[in-house]
């Protein structure tokens, strides 16, 4: 991923999370690489004991590349099943100035 540079409001790095989480991996024109794997989860189509855990690792690894290309210092991601079909994702991105952003989110299986 090319480096993004003055990424500082809350709202750009919230928007750059949310397309990296709901885009499908392989599918972006610029970036084979961008993107989750969440579409495999979807494809199993059923939410159980492990599942939580498997997308909290997909999206923790759909956003690295916000580390490694310096907009975040760290990121951490909780997940816990909610419903028989849905997963509650919390996601918080610290910011190297220190701040730090917040998602709240619910996947869907069906």
């Amino acid at each position: 991923m090319a480096a993004v540079t003055n990424i500082e409001k809350t709202n750009d790095i919230r928007e750059l999370s949310l397309m990296s989480i709901g885009t499908d991996k392989g599918t972006w024109w610029a970036d084979v690489n961008f993107g989750s794997e969440l579409w495999l989860l979807q494809k199993i189509g059923k939410v159980d004991g492990n599942t939580a855990g498997t997308l909290r690792r997909m999206v923790l690894e759909c956003l690295q590349w916000l580390i490694d290309d310096g907009i975040a210092a760290k990121i951490e991601c909780t997940a816990e099943r909610v419903h028989k079909h849905q997963i509650a994702y919390y996601v918080t991105v610290y910011r190297p100035n220190g701040g730090k952003d917040e998602l709240k989110e619910i996947w869907d299986v069906v």
